[in-house]
């Protein structure tokens, strides 16, 4: 399985830079400035890869931020590039910090790759100080019946966790967030597609190439199912209230 993580590919990085999702920091300067995030408050970014979010908001904003995330490689360059800032390694489903220690947690094209869905999201809501921002930017689908056709496959990306986003926000609300914000941003997805096909020549090479590994799904495979699903790109802030 290590080999069809595409966040630890060249071929990633290649086209979305060091934040690996679409619209690089638009969305974080966009939810930094709805949820008032200030250097005194407490960060959590969920899913941190090389550091690109944690180094961003220490350079811009002065925010020291502590990122956790599963891959031992993408960590080893972020420590290299932050050694500012605390990092961890391990996954959403298990946090392995205190109750209510965050002001604010980022997911950033993360939260669809988590193993355990709902224990992801009741450990943010868990480590998240009351009135704290849950901010999440991912994938959905606009069709979500074809989901469940993507799951089977073994490449470790967004895309094979697309969001069914009614059913996503029904979790949250019932775990205790209110939505204060859902916007589309399908625009940075379909934009990110088009910069992959001028330079890959077509999705299904991108894919590919990206995981490397026979074992993994056929990109052209993977490519038609995702074309089923019509995805798109949101972002969604949730905050934490008495539940």
């Amino acid at each position: 399985m290590d080999g069809c993580n595409a966040y630890e590919s060249r071929c990633m990085s290649d086209v979305m830079g060091e934040t690996l999702r679409p619209g690089g920091f638009d969305l974080t300067e966009k939810a930094i400035a709805f949820c008032n995030i200030t250097d005194q408050n407490e960060v959590l970014d969920l899913g941190c890869g090389m550091g690109a979010t944690v180094r961003y908001l220490y350079k811009k904003h002065n925010i020291k931020a502590v990122g956790i995330d599963p891959s031992e490689k993408l960590l080893k360059i972020a420590k290299e590039k932050c050694v500012f800032a605390d990092f961890v390694t391990g996954t959403g489903d298990f946090l392995p910090f205190p109750d209510e220690s965050f002001h604010c947690v980022f997911a950033e094209c993360t939260l669809s790759l988590m193993n355990d869905l709902n224990a992801s999201i009741n450990e943010v809501h868990r480590v998240l100080k009351k009135n704290g921002c849950f901010i999440i930017t991912d994938v959905y689908a606009k069709n979500p019946s074809e989901i469940q056709a993507l799951e089977s496959g073994s490449l470790n990306s967004c895309m094979r966790g697309l969001h069914d986003l009614d059913l996503l926000q029904e979790k949250l609300k019932n775990i205790g967030f209110e939505i204060v914000h859902l916007e589309d941003c399908s625009d940075l997805l379909k934009a990110l597609m088009v910069k992959i096909i001028f330079s890959y020549g077509s999705m299904d090479v991108f894919w590919n190439k990206a995981t490397n590994n026979a074992d993994c799904m056929n990109g052209l495979e993977f490519q038609k199912k995702l074309k089923l699903c019509k995805p798109g790109y949101f972002i969604l802030i949730g905050r934490k209230g008495e539940a």
